[in-house]
């Protein structure tokens, strides 16, 4: 087998055994905790000298690509007067934060693509929305974020999400609101307005429908991934055996010119590609008997 070939056809296999391998990890589920954790040690890294009731974007490493995070200061008393408008989140006044201090932060949480990565929801749901999280903690002049986590008390009205840019086409697709509690349990809320979550306390939320509406396009998706598999899978069969083949005849060659050089030597010729032991053309002289009768 050529060297070359075979490197060729070696590298192929290991390259399809890598992207198996990391499709089987997008399927595990991440420490959204200690994810939290890394938010906000990044925003009290990158925000130097906030002001209250500025937004501020936080920068994430290069692997945390589709992520978004941000964050504002304010004072309780403000917030609880006023309450907070955000383009995801509706805030009424009255709402009460707890334990109480003198300033605090919200911070929003946008997990994008890597949605599924670090929640997950019962088979039998499909997730159509990123997760969105707000999550509110102590703040003092000394850190813009303190370890300690803040409730938010509502009084009647609820906290509105809105999740803008999700819209399904189907007849069926009714959304459900989905918030993610702690040890991997669920909260179902129906929504009284289309693409709209209704909160009572800070947390992670996203839009969940029943999985029957997905099944058709999830199998029409693992056809194609099973064809394209087999396509592969066929190909590099035939580049073994092709490789095998001409390894065999080469193998065969090489033989045949030992045995001719352990022997009577004999000149070659080519047919093809292929090189073949050629016999002498003298032949034995023949000799006259005379005969003497």
């Amino acid at each position: 087998m050529d060297q070359h070939k075979w490197w060729q056809v070696t590298w192929l296999f290991i390259s399809i055994i890598m992207f198996l391998s990391s499709l089987v990890q997008t399927l595990q589920t991440y420490d959204h905790d200690s994810l939290e954790d890394f938010f906000c040690k990044q925003v009290n890294k990158c925000i130097k000298n906030p002001k209250t009731g500025i937004f501020y974007n936080t920068s994430l490493p290069s692997n945390y690509t589709g992520m978004k995070v941000r964050a504002v200061r304010m004072r309780t008393s403000s917030f609880y007067i006023r309450g907070l408008n955000y383009s995801l989140l509706n805030v009424p006044p009255r709402v009460v934060p707890q334990p109480n201090r003198k300033r605090m932060v919200i911070l929003y949480e946008n997990f994008g693509n890597w949605s599924s990565h670090y929640f997950n929801v019962p088979t039998n749901y499909t997730m159509v929305a990123p997760v969105f999280g707000f999550v509110a903690y102590t703040s003092s002049k000394n850190a813009f974020i303190e370890n300690e986590k803040m409730n938010l008390v509502t009084q009647g009205k609820p906290i509105l999400i809105h999740f803008h840019h999700v819209r399904l086409h189907g007849k069926n697709d009714t959304p459900i609101c989905v918030k993610f509690l702690e040890n991997g349990r669920l909260k179902f809320n129906n929504m009284s307005k289309p693409y709209v979550c209704e909160a009572f306390g800070t947390g992670h939320y996203t839009l969940v429908i029943p999985s029957s509406l997905y099944n058709k396009s999830l199998f029409d998706i693992w056809w194609v991934l099973g064809f394209v598999i087999g396509f592969v899978g066929l190909v590099l069969l035939v580049l073994v055996l092709v490789t095998l083949v001409k390894a065999s005849k080469k193998r065969k060659i090489k033989k045949l010119e030992k045995n001719s050089e352990n022997g009577e030597a004999f000149d070659t010729f080519w047919i093809g590609e292929t090189k073949m032991p050629l016999g002498s053309m003298v032949r034995t002289q023949p000799v006259l008997i005379e005969n003497d009768s």
